[in-house]
């Protein structure tokens, strides 16, 4: 399963056009709606209202913001001139020192603040609790001098880079890939740049736009350049972490780098959620349950946090709640994909396949998947005239038609197969994949399409080679 699936939650935003909402101005950021509200009232965040309309109605132009933007990034530079080390954006207004303060929007470097340590840390129990004090004590006490800044052309490049990272869009991601290189090229010493270059070539690699194999080593090398510029930056971690799982299969590795990043920045919600998602594959739920629903807490407004949520809990057991939480995306985010596809899963587990196949052509149609569609048409029309059985093979033979010319991924094709009951069909296929390093292949200790086949010796011998779970 791969960490992003919901490729429609975001759609590219023009620079120009006009942000109706609190939640699209937040997004444009890459913020919640709580924090650029309080920016409105506390730094003059250029919202508007319409006229005679409820003081919530409120729209901003792109332009404006990214203008406001700049003039707090001089704010910022100024503060810092005469403050020294002074962590601004960790003060609040009242002058009071405050864990909890988010930060300043013109610090949105990572490597620009270091966050305390919180009691939240100790979900993780004892062992990580000690990594955490033994963290806090060499960040508060054998680190005096300044973090890193870069200048303000690189910064400027890097929250560039982010806001088109978070569109999520082959293009964006393209767009964001070029400018934290710039911004790398003006400032090498730019930590969080790094970790943001290594971040996108992981998505490159999820959303297609990059073959894995190229991707995936250029996203760990830019993350292990971001740790060893700065230690304690978080974003490292979780970067390094994500290559380490989805490009190199080493589950207990990036374990260790996931709660290194959590350790570090125990509010990213980000993190808690591919984290999440990442140990989904061990086939123990209660750790990415809780991983999960903590990014939720985080991040309320994400569809992508929600959606991976309700498959977790459907790989947990708790079926009738994760088919609550994915029916009530696609009623409130009906252009979102992940739930259909999802939703889809869990009714072929339940054997409700006209639900099943109701939710698959649906996926296929907000994708634009045109091989997928057809291989649902053809088990749609295999289920009326034979049942079940002739639903999957139907569908299998579609599939078949689609691997031979590189428009279906042999892993699905195997699932069908075991579904049919062709354990021989079903493992020359996973033994395809394999050899094809398809990502989806991590699920295979997960997936209940292969739960016929999982007594099998040769079963259990490809599970451990492809992800060999400590």
């Amino acid at each position: 399963m791969r960490a992003e699936t919901g490729r429609n939650e975001f759609h590219p935003v023009s620079q120009k056009r006009r942000l109706t909402g609190w939640k699209e101005i937040g997004t444009f950021f890459g913020k919640n709606e709580r924090t650029v509200k309080r920016w409105e009232l506390t730094r003059g965040l250029p919202v508007h209202r319409p006229p005679g309309s409820a003081k919530t109605a409120v729209f901003a132009y792109a332009d404006e913001l990214e203008s406001w933007l700049t003039a707090s990034r001089r704010a910022l530079a100024a503060e810092t001139a005469t403050a020294a080390d002074l962590d601004i954006a960790a003060i609040p207004e009242d002058g009071s020192p405050s864990p909890t303060a988010e930060a300043d929007p013109a610090a949105t470097s990572p490597s620009a603040r270091r966050r305390p340590i919180t009691i939240a840390a100790s979900a993780f129990g004892a062992l990580t609790l000690a990594v955490l004090i033994t963290v806090a004590l060499r960040t508060h006490w054998t680190d005096p001098t300044p973090r890193h800044q870069p200048p303000d052309a690189a910064r400027q490049l890097y929250e560039t880079a982010v806001y088109h990272w978070n569109t999520r869009t082959a293009e964006g991601l393209k767009q964001s890939l070029g400018e934290f290189q710039q911004a790398i090229a003006l400032d090498p010493h730019y930590a969080a740049a790094q970790a943001g270059l290594g971040n996108a070539y992981n998505l490159l690699a999820q959303y297609d736009v990059m073959k894995p194999d190229e991707a995936y080593p250029l996203a760990k090398t830019a993350a292990e350049k971001a740790i060893a510029l700065d230690p304690d930056l978080a974003d490292g971690y979780s970067a390094l972490g994500f290559a380490q799982f989805y490009g190199f299969k080493d589950i207990g590795r990036s374990e260790a780098l996931f709660q290194q990043a959590l350790t570090l920045d125990p509010k990213s919600s980000r993190t808690f959620h591919w984290y999440a998602l990442i140990m989904m594959h061990t086939g123990k739920f209660e750790e990415p349950l809780r991983a999960i629903t903590r990014a939720q807490e985080l991040d309320p407004d994400s569809h992508a946090i929600r959606a991976n949520r309700g498959l977790i809990l459907f790989y947990a057991g708790r079926t009738d709640e994760a088919i609550v939480v994915l029916s009530d995306l696609t009623k409130s985010a009906p252009a979102f994909l992940s739930p259909h596809y999802y939703l889809a899963t869990i009714y072929l587990d339940q054997q409700r396949y006209d639900d099943y196949l109701r939710e698959s052509l649906k996926a296929a149609e907000l994708e634009g998947n045109v091989a997928l569609k057809a291989e649902i048409e053809a088990a749609v029309a295999g289920y009326k005239a034979d049942g079940p059985k002739g639903l999957f093979t139907a569908l299998f033979a579609a599939q078949k038609s689609a691997i031979a010319t590189g428009s279906e991924a042999a892993f699905n094709g195997a699932r069908t197969a075991a579904l049919l009951g062709d354990s021989d069909a079903a493992f020359a296929l996973l033994a395809q994949s394999q050899a094809a390093g398809e990502p989806d292949l991590l699920g295979i200790r997960i997936d209940r399409g292969f739960k016929a086949l999982r007594s099998d010796a040769r079963f259990q011998k490809l599970a451990t080679a492809v992800l060999d779970v400590p």
